[in-house]
């Protein structure tokens, strides 16, 4: 099963948020094995952090996964190159497909065979996260 495809089982018909959805399928995609208390940190970022107005859940939580796969033990922030590299890759991705990270600008718009906007820019996210992170094999745990 590929990454997108796990986020659509845990938010298409769900009542997880974007964040959600996206955070426990990269914890089952990549066999993170994150506990009940990791959940719980991302899940609030659902619902453009629960205000609409900030940036989208999903793209939070992907932002997190590539820190996560890039940062390495005992290094600082400033030496993830590859980490920020991957970072500005996906921001501009959200940008150009989707002209916006803000929660409320996403949800307004319409895509053809989606009856929830967010449900196409979730799994956009999760297919271009996947091909990030496969892409750079030094990436994966």
């Amino acid at each position: 099963m590929k990454l997108y495809e796990l986020v659509n089982k845990y938010h298409v018909d769900t009542e997880l948020s974007c964040a959600e959805a996206m955070f426990k399928a990269c914890n089952e995609y990549y066999n993170l094995n994150l506990n009940e208390e990791t959940r719980k940190m991302f899940s609030i970022m659902g619902l453009g952090m629960q205000t609409e107005l900030s940036c989208c859940g999903a793209y939070t939580v992907a932002i997190a996964m590539i820190g996560l796969f890039t940062a390495q033990e005992g290094r600082t922030d400033c030496d993830n190159i590859i980490g920020y590299t991957m970072v500005n890759d996906f921001t501009d991705f959200y940008i150009s497909n989707f002209g916006s990270l803000q929660c409320c600008s996403l949800q307004n718009q319409n895509f053809e065979g989606y009856d929830n906007p967010c449900h196409k820019i979730v799994e956009a996210a999760a297919k271009e996260l996947e091909d990030m992170l496969s892409s750079d094999s030094s990436c994966l745990v």
